[in-house]
Parts: C-alpha cells; sequence; structure tokens
C-alpha cells in the first residue's frame, strides 16, 4: 500500500480573522437565542455590562468602550431605557452630555446574564485543557495588542 505524501495546507491571517469573526456571531446568536424570553440581546447585554462595570459613563464612553458609532449606540439606548433598564440623567459638568445608569430592574438581571454567558463560555471551551486556554489567551491577546497598535498608528 503507498501511502500518499499529505499536502501541508498553510494556514493565511485571514483565515483566523474570520474564524475568529465567525466564532463571535456564533456566540452572539446563542445569547440572544437563550435571552429571547428576557428581550434583551447580546449587544443590549454588553451596555448593560459595561455600566454594571461603572455606572453613569457618557453615550461616548460606552460607544468606545464597545467599538460602536455613537448613533447605533444611541438608538440601543433609547431601547434599554423603553424598556426600563437603564435611564439617562443630565451630566453635570457637561450641559451638552447624558449620563447612562442602571436601573433597579437591570441591576437584578445582571447575575444571572453573567451566568448564561459563563455557561456559553463553558460549551465552547468544554474540551480545552488549561493550558490550551492559557495558549489560547495569550495569543488572542497578542492579537488584540497588534490591532490596538495598527488602530493607534493608522498605518491604512
Amino acid at each position: 500500500m503507498s501511502s500518499r505524501p499529505t499536502k501541508k495546507v498553510e494556514i493565511q491571517p485571514a483565515d483566523l480573522t474570520r474564524l475568529v469573526h465567525e466564532i463571535s456571531l456564533m456566540i452572539a446568536r446563542i445569547f440572544n437565542r437563550r435571552m429571547k424570553e428576557s428581550g434583551l440581546t447580546r449587544s443590549q447585554w454588553q451596555v448593560l455590562y459595561q455600566l454594571n462595570r461603572k455606572d453613569g459613563q457618557t453615550q461616548t464612553e460606552l460607544a468606545d468602550l464597545l467599538i460602536i458609532a455613537k448613533p447605533p449606540l444611541g438608538k440601543m439606548v433609547d431601547r434599554l431605557e423603553k424598556e426600563g433598564w437603564v435611564e439617562r440623567r443630565a451630566d453635570t459638568a457637561d450641559r451638552r452630555a447624558k449620563r447612562v445608569f442602571l436601573t433597579s430592574k437591570a441591576s437584578g438581571l445582571i447575575e444571572p446574564l453573567e451566568t448564561e454567558v459563563d455557561k456559553i463560555a463553558c460549551c465552547a471551551t468544554e474540551h480545552f485543557s488549561s493550558q490550551e486556554l492559557n495558549e489560547l489567551r495569550s495569543l488572542l491577546l497578542k492579537m488584540h495588542g497588534n490591532l490596538v497598535e495598527t488602530e493607534e498608528s493608522r498605518c491604512f
């Protein structure tokens, strides 16, 4: 029996970025499916999560943290406010700015949502060893750092 030489397929960087993007979309889809009854999307959850970390941020601060443009964030905050999850308050130092705060309704939702996020993360990394998780984290942080440098240098 002759064995055929196996052709080594070289992975292209674009393959990796597409895979990271696809994984992110899959996580969003799973989260949205699990949270359908709550009426909260993953994007809205990210706003609540950031406010839970530091309540009273401006919409500009939130947009920068979440890496989204201000108009879509404004619409998201509008929906969250309409549902009673957040409230806008005038900034005492800047009359033009509004600060966004969690309401008590949202505060009670943070822990159960964090539990759901943890469950999804556990599913995604189920067959990883501790060493593999540490290596993956290290590599993703390196990729993140490269992109931060690229963004700051505006080399494109």
